[in-house]
């Protein structure tokens, strides 16, 4: 006689497969965590043209779409040529090669402007603030020795302080630099070599564009025919609705952030042109570049910038930094919201939040989008939340929880009144008002002893 297991002995054979599974792989991932991230270092690494070429597509959807709505379009109905209800689906796929070939010509045209024209210009200013370096330094010097000249005892300071530097700079090169100048060579030529890499992998990064363009509504469209076989239909539509929310808040924010920064680039170099501030392609570049960071950016290529004229010219450099906290104001105020509007929904808290927490684990990268990706996930929090409060009845709107003490009863108890004083609602007595009653209580008590 076979004996058949019921259905409450097969869920819990598979509920204890699943949990020791989930413990074998909870355990391997404990102890030897650095092989699956070696693992996964491997995988991204071989993956990155293809990551690089999505990356591409993401950015020059948008241009495409331009291209095509302002441009091709048009020109096609006065051909008599509609593209209505799916019509004529062999000249939709011509026109689509042709706004492809024109995005990435585009694209193309932008780099070859940043390599014909602008580093032509940065590789000059670089070249001269090279060969000037010594003069520069002497007017460091010159400056400095004026200064000090009336200040005798910080000139001792400074002077033992550059001597402790220069001693340990030596020191340094000494013993660290000169006996591992193979290592040294070696990272070098890695570092050359993963140059090579990365400029093959934009190539391809290119290539794999141009099909993910030409083909990225059918890419949508195979997501959501997934989303909707795998899921309900309201799961599927949340599903879809949160993707899209993604989409607008990342494309809003980094297309716009583009946008903002090649136009404070380019005011940055009018202004340093009219005000005659030396190297203005450098200035420019390092401001417009900068800018693309939020929040911090312009203080960064305010400072780097800074840093640099001080040494050609102090009175250049505080011209050059009272005109980029005007230009910045302008843009904080007028042009950025102008630009972006509320793209992200996030405080200035948060903007900082997200910049140190995504900067600290991906670098300048994490400097750009963690502003949008931290956006994105507080949305998704904002959102669960009020749903949870919609099915509980209560309100969404925070303001009316900023004097909640506590909840009683489906009503909310404030903090003001004297008689709610339940979950710690009323404050301790200060440290002062304590010390008042105690030398209060102290003078009675004296008082009475003195009666």
């Amino acid at each position: 006689m076979k004996l058949k297991p019921d259905k409450t002995q097969i869920t819990w054979g598979i509920t204890i497969f699943l949990t020791a599974v989930m413990a074998l792989l909870f355990y391997y991932l404990l102890f030897h965590g650095g092989n699956i991230a070696s693992g996964i270092h491997v995988i991204t690494h071989s993956m990155m043209a293809i990551l690089y070429g999505v990356i591409i597509a993401y950015v020059m959807s948008p241009t495409l779409n331009f291209i095509e709505k302002k441009m091709l379009i048009p020109i096609y109905g006065k051909c008599g040529i509609s593209f209505d209800k799916h019509e004529n689906p062999k000249k939709r796929k011509q026109m689509r090669k042709i706004s492809v070939f024109m995005t990435i010509a585009f694209l193309l045209l932008i780099l070859y402007a940043l390599l014909a024209v602008i580093i032509p210009q940065l590789i000059k200013s670089i070249r001269e603030i090279v060969y000037n370096f010594p003069i520069y330094i002497n007017n460091i010097n010159e400056y400095a020795n004026k200064y000090l000249a009336t200040n005798p005892e910080l000139s001792k300071t400074v002077d033992g302080a550059l001597s402790n530097i220069t001693a340990r700079i030596n020191e340094y090169v000494k013993n660290s630099v000169v006996p591992n100048m193979s290592t040294i060579l070696q990272i070098i030529s890695r570092r050359f070599a993963d140059l090579i890499g990365g400029i093959f992998n934009w190539i391809i990064g290119i290539i794999v564009a141009i099909y993910l363009l030409n083909s990225k509504e059918m890419f949508c469209g195979q997501g959501k025919k997934m989303a909707y076989a795998f899921f309900n239909e309201n799961v599927a539509n949340e599903i879809i609705s949160s993707f899209r929310f993604v989409h607008y808040t990342f494309i809003g924010f980094i297309t716009g952030k583009i946008v903002d920064s090649i136009i404070i680039g380019i005011m940055c170099f009018i202004g340093a042109m009219m005000l005659k501030i030396p190297y203005p392609v450098l200035i420019s570049v390092i401001v417009g570049v900068t800018n693309i960071i939020p929040f911090f950016g312009p203080y960064i290529g305010a400072v780097v910038g800074g840093l640099l004229l001080v040494m050609i010219n102090p009175v250049a450099a505080l011209v050059y930094l009272i005109f980029v906290i005007i230009l910045q104001q302008f843009d904080g105020n007028i042009l950025g919201p102008k630009i972006l509007g509320d793209s992200t929904g996030l405080s200035s808290f948060w903007v900082i939040f997200s910049i140190m927490l995504f900067g600290s684990i991906f670098g300048f990268a994490g400097w750009i989008v963690g502003v949008p990706v931290f956006a994105v996930f507080y949305a998704f929090v904002r959102r669960v939340t009020n749903h949870f409060l919609h099915k509980r009845g209560l309100s969404t709107d925070t303001e009316s929880y900023i004097d909640v003490a506590y909840m009683e009863s489906g009503e909310f108890r404030p903090i003001g009144n004297q008689d709610n004083n339940r979950f710690h609602a009323q404050k301790p007595e200060s440290s002062w008002r304590k010390i008042f009653h105690i030398k209060r209580h102290n003078n009675k008590k004296d008082q009475a002893d003195m009666k």
